[in-house]
């Protein structure tokens, strides 16, 4: 199998970081949940190398990309990402965006209309206004860094209530994400709420595959994408909680697999 390398790409805002697998025929384009990396996206670059070319981008404020000042929003930061495509030569290319990261894979889909073949888009904010503004509210801003470093066991006690069982490894990943990302964290909560999702959703043209762990927070809204958009088909995977492609990595990759190869027969 492929080695996953790692790489830095220029855009408008600064190096985006990525991590890559060359492959044959349309590429497609990962983009990560709030508030880990694209290291989330390993096992499923490994479970899917040699199939096509994948891309794990970084999202500003999170991994090793750069760190975007202010409020950045979800157009500005589609924009960085179409920048940091180009550069790498991309053309067409396929789109999976996992919670925060499907904000902004669906901005691209819906601004590059000749060059996205699909949309996967995993944990799903298809919600009212009135159901966004419940969940703003719910989802508290990261703690901020005290002196007594008492936001350390804030902090850890969100990530380890975020899987439907305790796993070590993934439980200290997303940790080491909260820490490294505790500006990015709320400027990709404001960035996500402040989005009206349904009508960015509603311009996309190609095919459109929805997903969600059976236990994800998101799942119930999950069959209103389909219901809305003919050209979209929704799936349920296993129980992962918010963790699909770290936990239901198989399941998740075999629903990918057989979703492009329809789009690209």
């Amino acid at each position: 199998m492929q080695a996953i390398r790692k790489a830095y790409v220029d855009c408008d805002g600064g190096p985006l970081h990525f991590r890559y697998v060359k492959g044959p025929g349309t590429p497609l384009l990962l983009f990560h949940r709030t508030p880990v990396s694209s290291a989330c996206f390993e096992p499923l670059m490994r479970e899917l190398a040699g199939t096509r070319g994948l891309y794990a981008f970084d999202t500003p404020g999170f991994g090793a990309s750069f760190d975007p000042p202010g409020a950045p929003d979800a157009a500005t930061c589609r924009d960085w990402f179409i920048t940091a495509i180009d550069a790498l030569a991309i053309g067409d290319f396929h789109l999976f965006g996992h919670h925060t990261g499907t904000h902004i894979a669906t901005e691209i889909a819906a601004a590059l209309p000749a060059r996205a073949r699909s949309l996967i888009v995993n944990g799903v904010l298809y919600v009212t206004d009135a159901e966004r503004a419940a969940f703003r509210a719910a989802v508290a801003d990261p703690a901020p860094v005290d002196e007594a470093g008492t936001y350390l066991g804030a902090t850890w006690s969100i990530v380890k209530s975020l899987f439907p069982k305790f796993d070590a490894a993934l439980a200290h990943t997303e940790f080491v994400g909260a820490l490294r990302a505790l500006e990015g964290c709320k400027q990709a909560f404001d960035m996500i709420f402040a989005q009206d999702y349904r009508a960015v959703l509603a311009r996309v043209r190609c095919p459109i595959l929805a997903l969600a762990a059976e236990d994800d927070p998101l799942r119930p809204f999950l069959d209103r994408i389909p219901a809305a958009l003919p050209h979209a088909t929704a799936r349920v995977l296993g129980r992962a909680g918010i963790a699909a492609p770290e936990l239901d990595t198989a399941r998740l990759a075999a629903a990918i697999r057989e979703f492009l190869e329809r789009i690209d027969a």
